[in-house]
């Protein structure tokens, strides 16, 4: 008897396992657009549009497709965007995704307003977060435009799994650490991986004030402005910008060198697609292990230039992000809104059209505004 409660009790635990360590390996079909990964995922009222986003540690889905699907309210609570902003959300309970070959059943995800530029200007239906991955091992991306998901490490073939970085959670969005340096200099430094962030490395201001003070950022440049980075909530912060260079990023065992920072005013450094340039990426959420296999070829040096001023939308309106040239600091300022990109009338531009790159000036030139009302026109260069 204690024998067959032995092989009943084994039975059950071997069910729960698979359960939660599916046994498929499928890939995941993609397409790269303005820097987001987008998939189809499979809903109860036909295939929708997300974007495949590590960052968030909980899926969700527009206002529009909470009504398509007919649900109901679960739960009300805040929730943050990447640059630290919070706003109200509402919860639901979505019964049926399936995302390849992986098929979610009565799932909370969050509900983001339609007016969130992701959905009104990006066409999506939703982020697929880092909760639909939690019993995967995840590579991406791959040569044919797939990101394969997989149950077990083995069943990528041919991948040698020794070393990589422990994976640390934010909820559930992978965290791993990196070792930054500058000749004798070296300090440790934690980031969530962000594929919904195209960019490199976003880095917490507190931290990269610390990398300021060892010496570690080199070629640091400051100013103060718009970000230029939105959020779901259609929000830039404003206030001091630093970028610069750190000579040695060295991240589950490679050695990255130049890598350009950003600073952010979030709560989280993240690591975003820009990673790609160096390699593929595998994430083992139930191992908790992340690698980097590089290419064959490594790419030269990143690109560090900047646009002396930059450009970013303030409650619908083009305006003057920051101003790297310090020439220009004089001539115009943070803020002030931009009425021509070259000669093209930008004063009442769709953000949308912005967002989506399909606004371009003409000539290397702005015409702003200032806050007096007077009309200036200044040169608009990449500074090394």
């Amino acid at each position: 008897m204690r024998r067959l409660l032995l092989v009943v009790c084994w039975l059950a635990a071997a069910q729960t396992v698979c359960a939660r360590k599916p046994a498929v390996r499928f890939d995941l079909p993609y397409t790269l657009e303005r820097g987001k990964y987008v998939v189809t995922v499979e809903t109860a009222a036909g295939p929708r549009r997300f974007a495949f986003d590590t960052g968030a540690s909980k899926t969700c889905i527009s206002e529009r497709l909470s009504r398509e699907l007919g649900l109901a309210a679960s739960g009300r609570g805040t929730s943050g965007d990447f640059e630290g902003h919070r706003h109200a959300i509402t919860y639901v309970r979505v019964p049926y995704l399936r995302m390849g070959e992986a098929t979610y059943s009565d799932r909370q995800v969050i509900v983001l307003p339609d007016s969130s530029y992701i959905f009104r200007c990006l066409g999506f239906d939703g982020i697929a977060g880092s909760d639909l991955l939690r019993g995967f091992v995840v590579r991406m991306p791959n040569a044919d435009s797939t990101i394969t998901l997989a149950g077990d490490l083995r069943q990528l073939g041919g991948f040698r799994c020794r070393g990589g970085a422990r994976i640390h959670f934010a909820g559930n969005a992978p965290v791993i650490a990196a070792r930054v340096g500058c000749g004798k200099s070296r300090m440790k430094t934690y980031m969530k991986f962000d594929t919904g962030s195209g960019a490199l490395f976003d880095c917490r201001y507190d931290e990269c004030r610390a990398m300021i003070e060892k010496g570690i950022l080199q070629e640091v440049r400051r100013t103060e402005g718009h970000s230029g980075n939105l959020g779901w909530t259609n929000r830039s912060v404003v206030g001091e910008a630093v970028r610069g260079v750190i000579p040695e990023f060295v991240l589950a065992g490679n050695t990255l060198a130049g890598m350009p920072l950003e600073v952010t005013h979030g709560g989280h450094s993240k690591l975003g697609c820009g990673v790609f340039r160096w390699g593929t990426v595998v994430i083992d959420y139930p191992g908790r292990r992340f690698w980097l296999l590089p290419h064959a070829e490594q790419p030269g040096p990143p690109d560090v230039s900047v646009s002396g001023v930059t450009v970013a939308l303030d409650g619908g309106r083009l305006v003057v992000g920051q101003v790297w040239d310090e020439t220009l600091a004089d001539r115009v300022a943070p803020g002030d809104r931009i009425v021509f990109l070259g000669t093209v009338d930008v004063s009442r531009v769709d953000p949308c059209a912005v967002i989506r790159g399909e606004i371009r000036g003409d000539k290397p030139q702005m015409t702003v505004e200032r806050k007096d009302g007077t009309r200036v026109t200044v040169p608009v260069k990449r500074m090394k």
